[in-house]
This record gives structure tokens, C-alpha cells and sequence, in this order.
């Protein structure tokens, strides 16, 4: 009986230690990938999910790249210890990851300028109105385009709006919705 107790505990015993020590392995290997995936240029290691179960990888996220999805891939697969991967990465253009983070930014560095731009074209062309005694003019610019909408008092106040706007830097079109109010 006691030679039955102690092969039982020996088992119980062994059987807990490989349980401990692959959750170690995993742990490790989850560890591991995560780095490649850091040290990567191509994958965004913060957009993709590490999970190791008995050597099985399961990569989750989203990157904006087939590239970046296989290329996080062939990264944990390359892993000692990894039996296989489980890819379930989804590939989003839209979203910012390793391989198009440049672009985006560069992206909303030109959309603040061509605002910035606009801004400061809708600024100069309502002062010039202003100081021409010209009001009740909405003014919109959009990436230089102008439109010109509201009431004049005359057909020479239309066209003097219209002058104006044309003669200010930035301007590419003018597009001039101003309605003459009858007197």
C-alpha cells in the first residue's frame, strides 16, 4: 500500500512539474516572439497579440500590411520551442502599424499645413473684406478653394468680393455664390 502511495505521489508530483515547466516554456516563447516582434522594423510588435499554449503561437491584432501580417508570422514560427502558428492578425489599411506609419504621419503633417493654409486664407480674405466695407460675406476654403456665399448691396460689391479673394496668395479657384439684394 505504501509502495502504491508513493508511485502515486511520484506521478503526481511529475505531472505537475511538466505542467509547470511547459507553462514556463510558453511563457518564454511568448516573451521571445514579443522581442523579434520589437525588434522588427516590419512588424509593430504593440499591434499584435502573443499568446503560447503547449508551444502553439496564436498571433492576434491588427496591422495595416499582408507584409506585416506574414512577416509576424515568419517571426514566431522561427521561434525555438513554437510547434506552430495560429495566425488570426487582421489586415486593416486604415490602421497605423510598422509599415505605414511614415505615410500617416506624413499624411496628417499635409493635412495640417493645407488647414493651417486654409485658415490662414479665410483670415486674409475676411480682413481685405473688412477694410473694403464689405459685410454679410461667408467665406469657406477648402485646400485653396474658395467659395463665396451670402448678400451684396450691388453687383459692384459682388464683383469687388470676388477681386479680393482671386488676389490673395494661396487662392487656386473662386467660386462666387453672393446674391445681390434688390434695393
Amino acid at each position: 500500500m505504501n509502495t502504491l502511495r508513493f508511485v502515486s505521489v511520484v506521478a503526481l508530483v511529475t505531472a505537475i512539474a511538466a505542467c509547470s515547466s511547459q507553462a514556463l516554456d510558453d511563457s518564454a516563447i511568448t516573451a521571445k516572439v514579443k522581442a523579434k516582434l520589437a525588434g522588427d522594423s516590419q512588424t509593430s510588435a504593440i499591434k499584435i497579440g502573443v499568446d503560447t499554449t503547449d508551444g502553439v503561437v496564436t498571433l492576434t491584432g491588427t496591422v495595416p500590411t499582408e507584409l506585416e501580417k506574414d512577416k509576424a508570422r515568419e517571426l514566431a514560427a522561427n521561434e525555438s520551442g513554437v510547434k506552430k502558428v495560429v495566425n488570426n492578425i487582421t489586415v486593416d489599411p486604415n490602421s497605423i502599424g510598422a509599415t505605414n506609419a511614415g505615410q500617416k504621419i506624413d499624411e496628417a503633417k499635409k493635412e495640417v499645413s493645407r488647414t493651417a493654409s486654409d485658415d490662414l486664407i479665410l483670415t486674409k480674405i475676411k480682413s481685405k473684406l473688412l477694410v473694403a466695407g464689405l459685410s454679410g460675406i461667408e467665406v469657406d476654403v477648402t485646400s485653396g478653394d474658395v467659395v463665396l456665399k451670402g448678400n451684396v448691396k450691388s453687383s459692384d460689391d459682388k464683383r469687388e468680393a470676388e477681386v479680393i479673394a482671386r488676389n490673395t496668395d494661396g487662392v487656386k479657384t473662386v467660386k462666387n455664390q453672393l446674391n445681390v439684394k434688390a434695393a
